[in-house]
């Protein structure tokens, strides 16, 4: 993979850099905040080597690339990192409702704590190399003290990194963050606060500790960025450089100190009563659930609202019993889905796709390549992977299953579950990675097929054979509820109740009519017959919602090729029969006759249905 190539090509394609306001990345992708997202080309981006998929989520526009994003975001020019675009004034600001309001928080928060990671996972590696070396008898001595302290040194000190990270994004003043917090775990204050009754003129002092916190460092940086720009306004330029420090320290710290640290105090204390509560009462049931959700938060990128409940749970008892034990059962559920569809697939590029998804969601715990690249594009692989996901979810609730490492569960990490303390621990996550693993690959072998959407020339069919365009149920096409179609005012064929919101071309052949509304196709076989497909029963009435065109009047097809896609849960909503007519207009004139060849109850897209037979 060229990085410097892709980079230049993803730049490009979102707009240029002065359609850019920043670009940062995490573990997998590349996240950049566009002043137009309408000017990114979606389906160009996703043809570049390297990228598995793109989608908008939390106010920025994300390109999935996996293990590679750090070269790929190095190859990137250096102006439009960390928001430092010249241009970042002219974008306009954003509403402020709810949504946005949650969304802005959610980012927040992910941006702040995904840098932080390697801190984290560095610092959770070490106390594990620590549990390694207990177990075969090498500890206490310097040096394992020495490595005990350091071990220890990430989390106890983490509010500081935490209140540099949260100062890139919030682009203020990171000196200032680190002191603001660095006051907050000095060992004067927490002695202090141990022996309680503190006050700051007169104002009670919550009593608590704030080392290896979470929330109030980050709450704390967000308090003196909006100070630092107030201190501003009212000081003359000959003193900013004297005034402007002190006065910030001085206005943030009492407010930090008797109002938002206790907040993010009790916020954590919240977060560790709900890992108390959803492990402790019904936590087979509970995980359950979660983990079979789990790859939709992912892919929605609303899995690090769990960051704030696993590292507080890390910084006050060393392991986490909730979010990353099901991680795992996600991880190896998806690496079985992924690796089912390389198996079936007969596309040479899809089959490596998903071998080297598998490889990265097994060995390393990225699942963001399958889940992107693989499973967005086949639902049925992707609910298979979730069901076996839930499945490894009961097992983590009923065995009580701990992590003691921040890091995302694979081969490679497995050893983040030993424990001295908890011996039998390690053994439980292998039974939940394989049960995991088993489970999604029986589901989506049983469930999956190869989808036809790029591979029409893989279906060999006669000159004069039709074949069902949609999933479902036939019926004769005297049962639609529709007197034109039923009485064959427009021609004969057959109907055909949907399981399925996708049509694909029944025929080789060209798209004549294309409707605004997406309602209806009609086409051209090659052998010269005119075949319209309605989807479902005065459906025009929609105007066009609910359906997503993919082909383009005018365009040539091949049989079972996709041409459209609609949202059958939203058009039954608005109280639509999706019944779907097929029939051949042009009967009349080419002196042509069906034969029905596949009279079965429950048909499959691409199936024959009938022959068009005869002619002049």
């Amino acid at each position: 993979m060229d990085y410097k190539k892709s980079a230049d090509k993803i730049l490009k394609d979102v707009g240029g850099t002065k359609n850019v306001d920043y670009v940062t990345h995490c573990m997998t992708r590349l996240r950049f905040g566009l002043k137009d997202e309408s000017k990114a080309k979606g389906k160009e981006i996703e043809k570049i080597d390297g990228v598995k998929g793109v989608m908008s989520q939390s106010g920025q526009y994300q390109v999935i690339i996996g293990s590679d994003v750090t070269n790929v975001f190095a190859a990137l020019p250096d102006s439009i990192k960390d928001g430092d675009s010249v241009e970042s004034e002219s974008k306009p600001k954003e509403k402020l409702t709810p949504k946005v309001i949650f969304k802005n928080i959610l980012d927040y928060l992910s941006s702040s704590i995904t840098a932080a990671l390697g801190v984290i996972i560095g610092s959770g590696m070490i106390k594990l190399l620590l549990v390694i070396l207990d177990l075969i008898g090498v500890h206490h001595n310097s040096t394992y003290n020495l490595l005990t302290i350091l071990g220890d040194t990430g989390f106890y000190f983490l509010p500081l990194v935490l209140a540099y990270t949260a100062a890139k994004k919030l682009k203020t003043d990171p000196v200032l963050s680190i002191v603001v917090s660095a006051f907050l775990i000095h060992p004067n204050l927490i002695s202090m606060l141990a022996k309680g009754n503190v006050t700051f003129l007169k104002v009670p002092v919550y009593s608590t500790t704030y080392a290896s916190s979470i929330i109030p460092p980050l709450l704390a940086t967000w308090i003196l960025s909006l100070i630092i720009p107030l201190v501003d306004k009212f000081t003359p330029n000959w003193s900013k450089t004297i005034l402007n420090p002190m006065l910030s320290l001085l206005i943030t710290v009492p407010i930090v100190l008797v109002i938002f640290a206790p907040i993010g105090a009790i916020i954590g204390q919240g977060l560790s009563i709900i890992t108390t509560t959803m492990t402790n009462y019904v936590p087979w049931l509970t995980m359950g659930i979660v983990a079979a959700f789990l790859p939709l938060l992912v892919i929605a990128g609303l899995h690090h609202a769990f960051d704030p409940i696993y590292l507080s749970s890390f910084a006050k008892v060393g392991y986490d019993p909730l979010f990353l034990p099901m991680m795992l059962a996600m991880n190896f559920s998806i690496t079985a889905a992924v690796l089912v569809v390389g198996i079936k697939s007969k596309d040479s590029k899809k089959e490596s796709l998903a071998y080297s998804s598998a490889v990265s969601a097994g060995l390393a715990g990225i699942t963001e390549p399958g889940l992107f690249g693989v499973l967005l594009k086949n639902k049925k692989a992707l609910r298979s992977a979730m069901l076996g996901s839930g499945v490894g979810g009961v097992l983590v609730g009923l065995l009580h299953l701990k992590i003691f490492a921040a890091v995302s569960p694979g081969v490679i990490a497995m050893v983040s579950f030993v424990s001295k303390k908890y011996p039998a621990n390690i053994i439980y996550a292998l039974i939940v990675a394989v049960v995991s693993f088993i489970a999604a690959f029986i589901f989506t072998w049983l469930a999956y097929k190869e989808e036809t959407e790029d591979n029409g020339n893989s279906i060999k069919l006669n000159n004069h054979s039709v074949l069902a365009p949609i999933e479902g149920k036939v019926i004769p096409l005297e049962q639609v509820k529709d007197a034109t179609f039923a009485d064959k005012l427009l021609g004969d064929g057959i109907a055909i109740e949907p399981s399925e919101g996708k049509v694909y071309s029944p025929v080789d052949g060209t798209v004549q009519v294309m409707y605004k509304t997406g309602h209806a196709i009609g086409l051209l076989s090659d052998s010269g017959d005119e075949i319209l497909i309605h989807i479902g029963l005065d459906t025009v009435k929609l105007e066009g919602k609910g359906f997503e065109k993919i082909a383009k009047q005018g365009e040539h097809v091949k049989a079972g090729q996709l041409l459209l896609k609609f949202d059958m849960p939203f058009i039954q909503k608005q109280g639509y029969d999706l019944t779907t007519p097929i029939v051949v207009t042009n009967l009349d004139s080419t002196g042509k006759k069906i034969v029905e060849n596949n009279k079965s109850q429950e048909i499959g897209s691409s199936m024959p249905i009938f022959d068009i037979q005869g002619g002049n």
